[in-house]
């Protein structure tokens, strides 16, 4: 049990603090882009309507694309 000292202790203590935060910090940051991406490709697919172009499109509800094309 010679590797069980207060400084080894200590050590893995704080390597599993800054693992926590990392994963934490970097979930955070990501989440915004799979957002993004997902939408886009749901976008190129043709699941999602849309009107605009750039920061000014929108999407559309289905249901008004619907009535628009009827």
């Amino acid at each position: 049990m010679d590797f069980l000292t207060i400084q080894n202790l200590v050590l893995l203590i704080t390597a599993v603090v800054f693992t926590g935060y990392g994963y934490w910090a970097g979930k955070q940051s990501h989440v915004q882009d799979i957002i993004e991406s997902t939408i886009d490709s749901l976008i190129i697919d043709g699941y999602l309507k849309t009107q605009g172009l750039g920061n000014n499109q929108d999407i559309i509800k289905w249901q008004d694309w619907c009535d628009e094309n009827d």
